[in-house]
């Protein structure tokens, strides 16, 4: 009788929650400018940019104020009205938010598990 191949004998093994997800999400929120930036020139071209880099690597969200209603761009970034909450959808990897403490905060309770980044655009 032939024995049984052993090749994973000395494997560990690992359970769904241990194993990173198959996929990466990536958040970026721009909020409505306000009091001393209400001046402040919307980062839209370099929010773009930003977005469509993440798509390489996962899948792209941006949520924005000035948005009416959910869209995706060609390269596959989807757009999202921003509101008094935030998007809730699987695992975050990681949040940016556009000079907005307040929602950086808000992002950081959200989604516990993810980086926060705050990026104070000119």
């Amino acid at each position: 009788m032939k024995q049984a191949p052993q090749a994973f004998a000395n494997h560990t093994a690992t359970l769904d929650e241990d194993r990173p997800p198959p996929y990466r999400n990536f958040l970026i929120i721009v909020p409505e400018p306000t009091g001393g930036d209400a001046d402040a020139v919307r980062p839209d071209e370099r929010v773009t940019a930003l977005a469509q880099q993440f798509n390489h690597d996962g899948y792209a969200y941006v949520a924005r104020s000035n948005q009416k209603e959910m869209e995706d761009d060609p390269s596959g970034v989807r757009y999202l009205p921003l509101g008094e909450t935030l998007p809730s959808f699987g695992v975050m990897t990681a949040v940016i938010v556009i000079r907005d403490p307040a929602w950086a905060a808000r992002a950081a309770a959200t989604y516990p598990e993810a980086e926060i980044f705050l990026l104070r655009l000119p």
